[in-house]
């Protein structure tokens, strides 16, 4: 069985997805957000659709502010997770992901030497699976 990390964004969507003995974290796919939250669960499960039946999990990154409070963000994720909840019987758990981001855009920076154009079309991915990879490292 696999996991899945969603890390939500107004604009992308970072999919993240583990090996079948969810150990190792992997950057899966990139779905465009909508402002329409179905639309938006829609095309997370139509890009997961070839793992669906592997997928035990549903983890996604809940944005913090670093002292630990709600922001605007937060408030829209908790939307959409009460939507997307709606589509799967899938379990989803949210967790921090304070910096995720930060994490996966110097990730890929210092270790693949990629211009700002090629970061910005692999980050979400890369968000999703680092929030991953932490939460099989500390799960």
């Amino acid at each position: 069985m696999r996991i899945v990390a969603i890390d939500y964004g107004k604009v992308r969507i970072g999919l993240a997805i583990t090996d079948m003995s969810k150990t190792i974290a992997y950057p899966f796919k990139t779905v465009q957000a909508s402002t329409n939250f179905e639309k938006t669960s829609q095309a997370i499960l139509d890009a997961l659709k070839e793992h669906i039946d592997e997928i035990e999990k549903i983890i996604i990154g809940l944005p913090l502010l670093l002292e630990g409070g709600f922001s605007e963000m937060t408030t829209e994720v908790n939307e959409f997770v009460k939507v997307f909840k709606t589509k799967t019987t899938i379990p989803i758990e949210l967790i921090d992901e304070r910096l995720s981001s930060v994490q996966a855009e110097r990730h890929l920076k210092d270790n693949l030497k990629l211009n700002r154009k090629k970061r910005s079309k692999k980050i979400d991915p890369m968000a999703a699976a680092l929030l991953l990879q932490n939460f099989l490292n500390f799960n």
